[in-house]
């Protein structure tokens, strides 16, 4: 049983900077982590100076403190435990004169190896393209762009999951039943997910603050449901650092496990919270539902 939580606490939520506060976690606690990192210059999340999205400066301070965060996951996580993390590339910034894209999934690997983590593998989750042309504004997907000069097209950014392993054996091994069959595998097995709706998401407007400048970009439910399933047995401890509004920790208390995170802005603190008491209350009354359809069966 993890020593982060009581023995009847479900999940907890740590108000505060994630990075300071790991630092204090005791080591080989957490039992899988799933989270997206900020990703800096693209979406700003709080006005704090300790937000990593509020860099632009994507060759030295993002980094910087990308660093010392998996430093601390690296110290935290179980031998031989997984950690996924949820990345997409970044277009440069125009108004500085750059072009084409940094290369976001490629750091994250970098500082995850340099941090002690094995990089394993990383899914490619595929996005729509209209959807991004319209979301984004971005020439290098419209037909305006396509007919003045297709040298500058592209397609569509994916999201990429990363799969990191901590070094060592692995002290109890994830082969819970009725988890993950056969079938499940033969299609998250696809080395690209096809199938996830981009709007299987928690309400984003529930975490919106009046300092918001640019969008919430929950993962989608459907991913973090595969991933805790095949990552984590039940009643271990999901952790994710940038907790936001609650995604992973909402899906990990549907499925039978625990919840530790860190989330920094206020607004997203209250609506993870309330996230959490809906998967809690959803299971009772799925429990419930359960227990009447057993007793009219018998």
């Amino acid at each position: 049983m993890s020593t982060l939580l009581a023995p009847d606490e479900k999940y907890r939520i740590h108000h505060g900077d994630c990075i300071t506060h790991m630092a204090t976690m005791p080591d080989a606690c957490i039992d899988f982590s799933v989270f997206s990192p900020p990703f800096p210059a693209l979406y700003a999340y709080t006005s704090s100076p300790a937000d990593i999205g509020n860099s632009e400066n994507l060759k030295h301070e993002a980094p910087l403190h990308l660093g010392f965060f998996y430093r601390q996951l690296a110290r935290i996580i179980k031998p031989g435990r997984a950690v996924v993390v949820h990345v997409m590339q970044i277009p440069r910034m125009k108004r500085s004169g750059e072009v084409g894209l940094y290369d976001f999934r490629g750091l994250n690997i970098r500082l995850g190896e340099r941090s002690g983590l094995v990089f394993e593998y990383d899914w490619i989750v595929r996005k729509n393209p209209q959807a991004q042309a319209i979301r984004t504004k971005s020439r290098e997907l419209q037909f305006a762009g396509l007919e003045s000069d297709r040298a500058k097209q592209r397609g569509a950014l994916g999201d990429y999951l990363i799969k990191f392993r901590a070094p060592g054996e692995n002290a109890v091994p994830i082969k819970s039943t009725g988890q993950v069959s056969r079938n499940n595998w033969i299609d998250w097995a696809e080395c690209a997910w096809m199938d996830i709706n981009e709007t299987d998401t928690l309400n984003v407007s529930e975490g919106r603050g009046e300092d918001d400048t640019k969008h919430i970009c929950p993962l989608q439910l459907q991913v973090i449901d595969r991933l805790v399933r095949l990552y984590s047995n039940p009643d271990e401890l999901v952790f994710s650092p940038f907790t936001g509004i609650g995604s992973e920790g909402y899906t990990a208390l549907k499925l039978g496990r625990r919840f530790y995170g860190c989330e920094l802005k206020d607004e997203y603190v209250r609506a993870a919270r309330l996230n959490m008491t809906r998967a809690i209350a959803e299971c009772v009354a799925a429990e419930q539902s359960d227990l009447f359809a057993t007793a009219g069966d018998a």
